[in-house]
């Protein structure tokens, strides 16, 4: 195990003695002057079940309110997320298209850990996870990308173990999204964007509608449809990804062996043995191999999209009962191309086996329809002094993909190796070509159906306060059904990769309590636990937390978490899939046996599985930390974390896999087998800091300026196996540092705002620590987004503004380049290659 080594709290200690020291005055000159007491209402905030009259308490949550959101000009939750710092970006699904399960996807992070660490809710329920993800697990989670802004109230950002409360998977925390309700009125919008290249536009039109209020009338419908429509952005415009020869940048040719020229390959080792079917254009040339560059068409940077949401919500007071009703559609439409089939070809000459591409086919073709459909239910009332709560509800994810310009591998390979059809021309007789065709389909739902009952109050009083209580009991069923055509799941589509077919399903019966304890006029504490049983196991997840009010302008908090997070059906019901695979690593080869002097570039296949034996991730969860507020112009805070994980589930790499001999033959091609099935073999520590810090100026007769800078830095990312410990922080993908700074000025109905953002630098490569020689440093880089509001038109509100006003370009990753499990497109996931993007929005409020 990592030991817990909380070194810093010397630092905390000190800086907030420092406040101390500067509020102690203060806090004398206001303690003279008394102000009359008032009643505040409860409230419940993401972290607790029990209402109470402060937002901040033990637990350290970041809250986004609508106008706050508006004025970033995000128009998805995924582009919302660039600006929350302690947020982590791995974006690959909107900047690729070549993905079967990821393309047009995208998911919370945060704290380094996978996206399957963080629980999404929607005003507090369960949403059911992506249905299409892939067998290693990545991607089971829920698609951020199917919830509409629009319908937004605010986001809450629970940035400790949230296990006890809402459920045993919450390791990094929890995202509770809370939508518009209660809206009374109508409003109208029209947003249009688009990048100064004149590529990317953005479209967005919308309707919110309400009736009623529940405090006054005793009921409130509020309901409303968003329409998002985006172009793609090609990697031929931009001249960072333009290509995949990357020898312009000091890096390598990355070009594809798979040329329509035909390359032989020698069926014995798999290396390229320098000749091709049809003579090699110069051009394509590098290396004694006819390269191709699939970055200089037809790829995408940035993918379109085309979004349809809607949402109806209801509330009705009955009485002394409230109930309330709620239905979200959203549905999302993708086309995706990629390149023509690439494959090894069986041919009647030279070696007998090429690696080639069927120009003539045409782009394989995939159209994606993910629909999200969630209906809730609930009611809640008072059973004398103590408030009862039910929801009951049912919420799926259907995608499905159409694939065409894929071939029988049956009826290919007959065809090829008796030479009826030549890989590498297009003059072939296209009703032949036609009749070798297939349109895989694939077809995943995910359901999640719940039941949430709770009671809450208070006890009794203790001499600091009441005790208050919260007690739950839930019961969820999780299933998954992934059905890929009978074709794909034998492996026989030329062009794809083999997917395996998943029913599963899953029971989760939960108990759990909680106690807001009062231990001293100034302490508070929270005392939670929640006992989780799934069919094949089951654990208790315990939470302590205190807060300490020191002064009215100072309070420190501290928390400690565990819990457990159960493997994702595919991983423990899947089976294998296969893609193909690039060796261009000398020390691998050398392990392969690839005869010395032959060049290093060999094309294999990668084979990922399921595991039923998978265990449970279990978690803890570490934070300390100081509130402080020394003038109402100023506050802040600054948390500490740690979170330790044991019995993780990973796959080994490729290097592992070989080393340890998981190496084997294709029957077909004779081409190598890499195999890096799921383990639960490595244990992980993170570490970092969180500061926030906040100040409101207003200047009379002008307006009031806003200025907060927010930072999250990780210290250490360690993963532990049998091998050793590994430092992966401040390597590819994991930056040590995310900061946004947000200056703003608001006078009456007019605003502006300036962002800053800030992602560190990191040593180009995805190998542990410490850094090989010669592995360079990418750049920390800064992007700066204008924003500004006009209301000076009765009850129509105009927004513009610039993003990336200063057309900031991602720097260069030769990681990101050089290795196809990445993008390839020569920077990090962490980024777009958009560049300078314009947008207005027009409002149209009827009141």
């Amino acid at each position: 195990m990592f030991r817990f080594r909380p070194i810093n709290l010397g630092v905390t200690l000190a800086i907030t003695g420092t406040v101390v020291s500067l509020t102690a005055p203060l806090h004398s000159a206001q303690a003279q002057t008394t102000a009359p007491a008032q009643q505040l209402n409860r409230v419940e905030v993401t972290g607790s079940a029990i209402k109470r009259t402060q937002v901040e308490g033990p637990a350290p949550v970041e809250i986004l309110r609508r106008d706050a959101i508006e004025k970033t000009g995000a128009t998805s939750l995924n582009e919302l997320v660039r600006n929350i710092a302690s947020m982590d970006i791995f974006d690959q699904g909107e900047l690729t298209s070549n993905s079967p399960a990821g393309s047009g996807a995208a998911s919370f992070r945060m704290r380094g850990l996978d996206d399957t660490n963080l629980l999404v809710l929607i005003n507090g329920r369960r949403l059911p996870v992506n249905a299409l993800y892939d067998s290693s697990g990545a991607g089971a989670s829920v698609d951020i990308n199917m919830i509409p802004i629009a319908l937004v109230e605010r986001v809450e950002i629970l940035k400790d173990g949230g296990s006890a409360i809402y459920g045993a998977d919450a390791i990094a925390g929890v995202v509770n999204i809370i939508t518009r309700s209660d809206y009374q009125g109508a409003e109208v919008y029209a947003n249009y964007g688009i990048s100064s290249r004149q590529d990317g536009q953005e479209q967005r039109y919308g309707l919110v509608t309400g009736k009623g209020s529940v405090a006054e009338d005793g009921y409130n419908i509020t309901a409303s449809i968003d329409y998002f429509k985006r172009d793609p952005i090609y990697r031929k415009d931009r001249e960072l990804s333009k290509s995949v020869d990357f020898r312009r940048y000091g890096g390598r040719d990355a070009r594809s062996g798979f040329s329509p020229y035909g390359n032989y390959v020698d069926p014995e080792t798999g290396a390229f043995t320098g000749g091709s079917v049809l003579p090699c254009p110069a051009a394509n040339l590098s290396g004694g191999i006819c390269r191709y560059d699939f970055n200089s068409s037809l790829l995408t940077a940035y993918n379109g999209a085309d979004r349809l949401n809607t949402m109806l919500l209801g509330a009705l007071k009955a009485g002394e009962v409230n109930l309330t009703g709620e239905f979200i559609y959203s549905q999302s439409i993708n086309h995706f191309e990629s390149h023509p089939v690439p494959d090894y070809f069986t041919v009647p000459s030279g070696t007998g086996l090429i690696a080639g591409r069927f120009m003539q086919g045409g782009p394989r073709i995939t159209d994606r329809k993910s629909i999200l459909t969630s209906t809730a239910v609930g009611a809640n009332g008072m059973l004398g002094e103590y408030e009862w709560k039910v929801d009951v509800g049912r919420a799926a994810s259907r995608v499905t993909n159409n694939d065409s310009n894929y071939y029988d591998a049956t009826l290919w390979t007959a065809a090829t190796e008796s030479g009826a059809l030549d890989p590498t021309v297009t003059t072939n007789d296209q009703a032949f070509v036609d009749s070798l065709k297939v349109r895989p389909r694939r077809d995943g739902i995910s359901i999640a159906t719940y039941v949430n009952t709770l009671l809450r109050g208070d006890l009794f009083q203790l001499p600091a306060g009441a005790l208050g209580f919260a007690v739950g009991a839930q019961f969820r069923r999780e299933t998954l059904s992934d059905k890929p055509d009978p074709l794909s799941q034998a492996g026989n589509v030329v062009g794809s990769i083999q997917q395996s077919a998943v029913s599963a399903d899953q029971t989760v019966k939960s108990v759990f309590g909680e106690l807001s304890v009062p231990i001293l006029a100034k302490l508070e504490g929270q005392i939670a636990v929640r006992y989780d049983k799934y069919s094949e196991y089951s654990a208790a997840s315990p939470k302590l937390a205190l807060k300490y009010d020191v002064l009215p302008e100072l309070a420190f908090r501290a928390s400690v978490a565990k819990s457990f997070k159960a493997p994702a059906l595919k991983q423990l019901f899947g089976a294998s899939e296969q893609g193909a695979l690039t060796i261009s690593d000398q020390h691998q080869c050398d392990l392969l046996g690839i005869p010395a002097g032959t060049t290093c570039l060999i094309s294999a296949y990668q084979v990922n599985g399921s595991n039923p034996s998978l265990k449970p991730e279990k978690g803890k969860t570490y934070n300390v930390g100081a509130i402080f507020e020394p003038t109402p112009m100023f506050s802040g805070s600054l948390d500490f974390w740690w979170v330790y994980k044991t019995n993780e589930i990973n796959t080994p790499t490729i290097t592992q896999a070989i080393e340890s001999g998981l190496v084997g033959r294709d029957e077909r091609t004779n081409q190598f087998l890499i195999f890096t099935n799921l383990q639960n073999y490595q244990q992980r520590a993170v570490n970092g800091v969180d500061l926030d810090l906040q100040g409101r100026f207003p200047v009379n007769g002008l307006g009031r300026f806003t200025l907060r800078e927010s930072i999250t830095y990780t210290k250490s990312n360690r993963i532990k196996t049998a091998e050793g410990t590994d430092e992966y922080a401040d390597t590819y993908i994991y930056p040590k540092y995310r900061n946004v700074v947000t200056a703003g000025f608001d006078r009456n109905e007019y605003s502006t705002q300036f962002v800053v953002r800030t992602t560190g630098g990191f040593w180009d490569t995805d190998e542990p620590k410490p850094i090989a020689e010669g592995v360079n440093r990418v750049a920390p880089y800064t992007e700066v987004d204008w924003t500004g509001r006009f209301g000076g038109i009765k009850n129509v509100f105009i927004d513009v503004g610039v993003k990336n006003v200063f057309d900031r370009q991602p720097p260069l990753s030769l990681t990101n380049a050089l290795n196809n499990t990445y993008s390839q497109m020569g920077f990090a996931e962490l980024y777009s290659i958009r560049g300078r993007f314009f947008y207005g929005k027009v409002s149209y409020r009827f009141m």
